[in-house]
């Protein structure tokens, strides 16, 4: 079985709150978190696919709707935003993210 904390997301992916998804632990904190979120998407399938994915080749495509959800929902920013955002903020907007 694969350690999900250990299968890295490449390239990673920056989310519009600051957060950092670099593996598929990560990926399934960040659908978690927002499961409180009131709508309708494919929040509770790119969390099954995430949690029962087995094979490197189910993590694969569990990655690929995750990063298809996020975008979907606008949550992704490009590197080179989150990047600048970061050098942008003082140490106090940085302790509110």
């Amino acid at each position: 079985m694969i350690e999900l904390a250990q299968y890295r997301v490449t390239p990673e992916l920056f989310t519009r709150d600051g957060r950092v998804i670099r593996s598929v632990a990560d990926a399934i904190a960040y659908v978690r978190y927002h499961e409180a979120r009131p709508g309708v998407d494919d929040r509770d399938e790119v969390l099954h696919g995430l949690e029962r994915a087995r094979t490197e080749s189910e993590l694969n495509s569990a990655v690929e709707a995750f990063a298809r959800w996020a975008r979907e929902l606008d949550l992704l920013v490009p590197k080179e935003a989150a990047t600048a955002r970061g050098r942008a903020s003082g140490p106090d907007d940085r302790q509110h993210k």
